[in-house]
């Protein structure tokens, strides 16, 4: 696209901006590629969006943009730099509905699915993806665990990526053919912009609980920022699918009317309803209602968690809403594997088992606790710490839920970041203290899981909680890799364990 394209686009859609043309320059004569947000990625042709940091202004980097070829910059202010300017009040709102002009308006050519929520997200935007791909609709992620644009699967950075980032690869999934894309949509990123000029079909609420209260001061503020998905990026012809077993969940039903769905394991009169019949290590056996089509099945999901019989109830109805017969969702719902770091089960053939989750809330945990206990037959552990530089409030309330609902627990680092661990670890400990159970602290979190699993012997089984699939722990001198999943892998080879189903 010309830069003279681009510019007559952000006044046909009223986008507030100003223009800064250096003599010698020619909008027309300007072809642009891309737009990237980081300037150690700058190439020939691309714009650079010029954001502001807690600890870096962008701006700062224009010179080393324009020499790696950047032919124009999204910027707040007027740079003393001879290059074309789009002059914007805030880069990091403006440039996703920039980009996705730039691209074409990707997300208008896709069946967009955004998923919101506290807990959950990644587990429905998975279970999302199964069931359209198994009806046919090739399907892209956004997501916490990793990025598919329909062709190349990459590890995500963040859960909501940067805007022009988000728009890139909308348009590599139009490219790639995928007909839908699924993403998770976290509350900061709402509020911070990042989702601005991309577009929902539908959209679904799992839960609100205590998290990124840092961020949002309370939970009314939570709520409004997950409420405002709905309120102003979703399409016209627009439904949503929500958790109406959640309190949160049922102001944002009252709030949307008609257009929501809802489903719930309470609620028999929820449009989706379902039951647990029978539970087992492998997963469980679960009773659907679809009271819009009077259907009843019994499907075998192979998951555990009472949270996860929910994320499928919303991934179906949202699946059921774009067209999907409901034999071909619950039937992908029976396939489901294993979700990277969401109750993700080994098994060790001393008859032990472990459990891998990313559960670093209040919340999360207790309900991973509580999902394992019905199927531990001896003794329930758990391995996890709190991050740093997050909400300091929710460190006793974790360690209290740990004392309260497992056998043995360990207390170790998560990503401590800026923070002394040890701090950490003393924080979640009082909370521990409180219902008189006894604790291990053990820094290190290689040797602290090392324990917890040699602890483990036939029916007990340790839940290892808090990072799920993140690769890298975050220090005060930067990122170590660090996989949980590589750890109980090496614990096996250095004891001669084996890993069974």
């Amino acid at each position: 696209m010309r830069l003279d394209e681009l510019i007559y686009l952000l006044e046909k859609n009223n986008m507030a901006h100003q223009i800064y043309m250096p003599d010698g320059f020619h909008a027309e004569e300007i072809e642009l590629n891309d737009m990237v947000c980081d300037s150690r990625n700058v190439r020939a042709g691309n714009i650079f969006a010029a954001t502001k940091g807690e600890h870096s202004d962008a701006h700062d980097f224009v010179p080393c943009a324009v020499r790696d070829g950047a032919s124009a910059v999204l910027c707040e202010r007027k740079i003393d730099f001879e290059i074309p300017q789009i002059i914007c009040k805030n880069v990091r709102a403006s440039m996703g509905e920039t980009a996705s002009l730039l691209y074409g308006e990707p997300s208008k050519k896709l069946k967009m699915i955004a998923v919101t929520g506290t807990n959950g997200k990644t587990t429905s935007v998975f279970m999302m993806q199964n069931i359209l791909q198994s009806a046919g609709i090739k399907t892209g992620i956004i997501g916490t665990v990793n990025y598919d644009d329909g062709c190349n699967v990459r590890e995500a950075a963040h859960t909501t990526p940067e805007g022009c980032d988000i728009q890139a690869l909308l348009a590599e999934m139009v490219k790639n053919g995928c007909g839908a894309c699924v993403m998770e949509a976290a509350s900061q990123p709402i509020m911070q912009g990042r989702i601005n000029g991309t577009y929902f079909d539908r959209g679904g609420f799992t839960n609100l609980t205590i998290e990124h209260l840092d961020y949002h001061g309370n939970m009314e503020n939570y709520f409004l920022a997950k409420k405002s998905l709905f309120d102003r990026f979703m399409k016209s012809d627009w439904s949503a699918s929500v958790n109406i077993d959640d309190e949160y969940g049922r102001r944002l039903c009252r709030a949307l009317g008609e257009r929501s769905m809802t489903y719930s394991m309470t609620d028999e009169k929820a449009d989706f309803f379902a039951r647990i019949t029978k539970i087992g290590i492998g997963g469980l056996d679960v009773e659907v209602n679809i009271g819009c089509i009077g259907k009843k099945d019994i499907v075998r999901l192979p998951l555990l968690g009472s949270y996860n019989v929910l994320n499928m109830l919303q991934a179906v109805s949202l699946a059921y809403s774009l067209g999907v017969p409901a034999d071909i969702a619950l039937n992908a719902m029976s396939k489901m594997p294993q979700i990277p770091g969401r109750l993700e089960r080994y098994g060790f053939d001393s008859g032990a088992a472990c459990v891998i989750d990313f559960a670093h809330s209040p919340d999360g945990l207790e309900k991973v606790l509580n999902a394992v206990r019905p199927v531990c037959r001896g003794v329930l552990s758990v391995v996890f710490g709190c991050g740093g530089d997050r909400d300091k409030s929710k460190r006793p309330i974790m360690g209290e839920i740990a004392g309260r609902l497992a056998d043995d627990v360990i207390v170790t680092s998560d990503n401590p970041r800026s923070e002394d661990p040890d701090v950490i670890i003393s924080e979640i400990a009082a909370g521990v203290k409180k219902v008189n159970r006894a604790h291990t602290a053990i820094t290190d979190r290689r040797e602290a899981i090392y324990e917890g699993l040699s602890r483990a012997g036939k029916g007990d089984i340790v839940v290892i909680a808090g990072r799920g699939p993140e690769t890298h722990q975050i220090l005060k001198n930067g990122s170590v890799p660090l996989v949980d999943r590589e750890i109980v892998a090496d614990w096996c080879k250095i004891n001669g364990k084996e890993i069974v189903k």
